[in-house]
């Protein structure tokens, strides 16, 4: 874990130093901001592997916007908001703006402390297959990925993937043409506990928003009723 930056936004001087503590024994490397303002000077300065972002800052959803500036320049870094808003609607809202997990406040440190670092080891895997010359390029139906870039493209245009996203297509080009449960999608894609429903249908939504030709009508990402979902790479 040596070296590696997370940013942590939040206007609770407190939870910055919850965090803090939490997480000084680990040897990663710890930014604190408050504001938007301040997150984008540094931003121009350190390069990141992980941020963590208050959904209230200085206004009611400073953290959205935040999040949508970040994917910008970050479009694969992972973001966890942390944030006092429980409704669905607002953990929806938050994953839609590019987050890759939602923790609401409060919540307990230690829990915290295994998701930043078992997302931080993802990342540092996902990084070394990059730079691995013997990664090899999936080519399945009417789509390409290669696990050097982690670009996807269908048909040869590129579609540009966050990095959950990137992680739950590269499960189902792994197995096409297989029906998986929503247990096991949760258990291969994210492999953190209970399973959350909503959470899947949610980046499924996504996925076919971004492959389909019509994403109300699939062709590739099919629900397979009462059982789950399988991936037809010819859209057949």
């Amino acid at each position: 874990m040596n070296n590696q930056k997370i940013l942590v936004v939040d206007d609770d001087i407190a939870i910055r130093r919850l965090i803090w503590k939490s997480l000084q024994s680990t040897g990663v490397l710890i930014y604190q901001s408050d504001s938007i303002e301040k997150t984008l000077d540094i931003m121009t300065r350190v390069t990141f592997d992980l941020f963590l972002l208050d959904i209230s800052l200085e206004y009611e959803n400073d953290g959205y916007h935040l999040a949508q500036l970040i994917r910008a320049d970050y479009p694969l870094t992972p973001i966890i908001f942390i944030s006092g808003k429980k409704s669905e609607t607002d953990i929806i809202n938050g994953l839609e703006t590019g987050a890759d997990y939602y923790i609401t406040k409060p919540f307990s440190p230690n829990l915290l402390r295994a998701q930043i670092l078992s997302t931080l080891e993802r990342m540092k895997t996902i990084q070394s297959q990059k730079t691995n010359p013997n990664s090899r390029t999936i080519k399945v139906g009417d789509f390409t990925f290669d696990k050097n870039l982690y670009q996807l493209q269908k048909r040869g245009q590129d579609i540009a993937l966050s990095s959950k996203e990137i992680q739950l297509m590269l499960f189902f080009l792994e197995n096409p043409n297989q029906v998986f449960s929503k247990e096991q999608i949760y258990a291969n894609v994210w492999n953190d506990g209970e399973i959350d429903n909503n959470l899947i249908m949610v980046y499924i939504s996504y996925l076919r928003n971004k492959i389909e030709d019509d994403s109300k009508k699939p062709r590739y990402l099919k629900t397979v009723w009462g059982i789950g979902y399988t991936f037809s790479p010819d859209g057949e």
